[in-house]
């Protein structure tokens, strides 16, 4: 995508970072795997300003698609959150990305936006009609131009989007339905995603070019992403249901079919149960960095996964995490800091800076060794 640079928002300083520019080259140089004196960190805090709660709106679907509501929400975050490291200052995800190309079944709670079963059976063509006329996404274009408006000079907006089409094919048929048909009929399944992943790509370029007219580099609210080259970040939450067979033929095919147009992808691997799938996502030149979340009652990130972190590390990859504080050190230590990226949280602005000051002397001190 061709686009000029001069002039856009985050090449310079931002309000709530004011050391941006460094922190760009930090990103770079993570990408990259080159040598740094520490890691790659975000690490956050609360900057003590207390503000008033949003009033709860009327309808939950003010809180994802109202501009008005959603530059408020910001703002408090914003306000309220010290990006210290290399956080990139952007609040998080626009949920309402969750709507595109749905109908009006779309359900919106207080804390996520649930997609309602379109599809009867998994065969061609696929109920699923984002585009042009889809009105979810007039909706969503104003939200992102108010906050590109609101951002300049003070903070960056994160792409947005649909979920990926192996998840998004299964909450449109719904789960039990969804995994017996791919048992049965994987064939179908796959012409289905085939069939519907030019519109996919045509959903995620729009909303791309929305951001890129108006901002410098690349960013993904969530997990907080930066680069200067584009990164595909996506994910497959389905997969730890699949065994790695139906791995490769669904999941796969949609991360091959992609790679012909995003020749770098960063991978969202969720939990245990996806751990199976990471050889295959390693085998593929176009998988870049792997963020490992061990998921709710396991282990968090730390000495009991370190044989996934080394693996990763091994097949020189990059790889991210968020980990307690309480192991922040043990990480720093035993990983390579080259292409690592851990995220943890700090209980003030002068603790985040001084965890990211002490990793230097931590950085690789005791890589290889495993823990104590």
């Amino acid at each position: 995508m061709a686009r000029a640079e001069s002039g856009l928002n985050g090449q310079g300083p931002l309000q709530y970072k004011a050391d941006w520019p460094k922190a760009q080259e930090r990103w770079t140089a993570f990408w990259e795997q080159s040598a740094t004196d520490r890691p790659l960190l975000d690490i956050r805090a609360p900057t003590g300003r207390r503000l008033p709660p949003l009033p709860t709106p009327e309808r939950w679907e003010t809180k994802y698609l109202d501009p008005d509501y959603v530059e408020r929400q910001w703002a408090a975050t914003l306000e309220q959150t010290y990006f210290g490291a290399d956080a990139v200052p952007t609040p998080e995800f626009l949920m309402g990305g969750y709507a595109l190309g749905c109908d009006d079944r779309v359900n919106f709670v207080e804390t996520t936006v649930w997609h309602p079963r379109m599809i009867t059976r998994m065969t061609p063509p696929v109920n699923w009609h984002p585009g042009p006329s889809d009105p979810w996404r007039a909706r969503l274009d104003r939200v992102i131009e108010r906050l590109l408006e609101a951002a300049q000079g003070k903070f960056l907006v994160g792409y947005t989007g649909q979920v990926p089409l192996n998840d998004l094919l299964m909450l449109l048929r719904g789960t039990d339905e969804f995994l017996m048909e791919l048992i049965e009929r994987p064939e179908d399944c796959v012409r289905c995603l085939e069939e519907a992943l030019p519109r996919w790509v045509e959903n995620k370029e729009h909303l791309r070019d929305v951001v890129d007219r108006r901002q410098y580099g690349h960013v993904y609210g969530y997990p907080g992403l930066w680069a200067r080259e584009y990164i595909l970040a996506t994910q497959s939450d389905m997969s730890c249901m699949i065994s790695p067979a139906l791995f490769e033929r669904w999941v796969l095919r949609e991360l091959d079919l992609l790679s012909e147009r995003y020749p770098k992808m960063w991978y969202h691997l969720d939990g245990p149960g996806a751990i199976k799938h990471l050889d295959a996502l390693l085998g593929r030149p176009y998988i870049r960095c792997i963020q490992y979340v061990s998921g709710s009652g396991q282990a968090p990130n730390g000495p009991a996964w370190m044989d996934l972190y080394r693996r990763v590390q091994r097949a020189g990859r990059c790889l991210e995490m968020s980990a307690p504080r309480e192991h922040f050190e043990f990480l720093v230590r035993r990983l390579r800091p080259e292409g690592l990226l851990i995220r943890t949280n700090a209980r003030t602005p002068a603790e985040a800076e001084e965890l990211a000051d002490r990793a230097r002397s931590w950085a690789g001190s005791h890589a290889g060794e495993g823990a104590p």
